[in-house]
């Protein structure tokens, strides 16, 4: 075997590993800005903030960050897996993440935030006021789409088992 072959051998290997090892590497990044933001920052301002109108704004903030971030890494996964003929299950849970990102930043947050100009402090609000109930809803909705696209994230980490090799299955 001449030494140019080798050296292509080995180059198509190291790529596909340093390919590999970004993938997780992204993947996890993703998993990390749905789970810290929402299941760590987000309750310890709530519990910590002199008002809930300020744990809410600090929280929008971290949120609208973590979403650019994923919405970030998500499209570096993606270039790389075009590269790579990933599966379609991955690709399916990739852009149902993706999607739930758009949809919270771009869609739900400033109707939100449209709601919390409109009445003030919503937590100053009775609880039957439209607002207020408005409000909830929408947070709701979010909140459970957050969790879908954490699941995603997290199932997204477990198929993909090692740096060069996918779990693939049928959906």
């Amino acid at each position: 075997m001449s030494a140019n072959s080798r050296f292509r051998r080995f180059a198509t290997f190291s790529h596909g590993r340093v390919a590999g090892a970004t993938i997780r590497l992204g993947l996890a990044l993703i998993l990390g800005l749905f789970v810290v933001p929402g299941y760590v920052v987000a309750p310890v301002l709530f519990a910590e903030a002199e008002s809930s109108r300020v744990a809410g704004m600090l929280a929008g903030q971290v949120f609208h960050v973590a979403n650019l971030l994923i919405l970030l890494l998500a499209s570096a996964v993606a270039i790389v897996w075009w590269r790579r003929g990933t599966p379609r299950p991955l690709w399916m849970l990739l852009g149902a993440l993706a999607l739930i990102a758009i949809l919270n930043e771009f869609a739900i947050a400033p109707h939100m935030a449209a709601l919390k100009a409109q009445a003030g402090d919503i937590s100053s609000l009775p609880d039957e006021h439209l607002l207020r109930r408005s409000f909830g809803m929408w947070h709701g909705i979010s909140s459970a789409m957050h969790l879908v696209a954490t699941l995603a994230a997290g199932t997204l980490m477990l198929m993909t088992k090692d740096s060069k090799e996918v779990v693939t299955c049928s959906l």
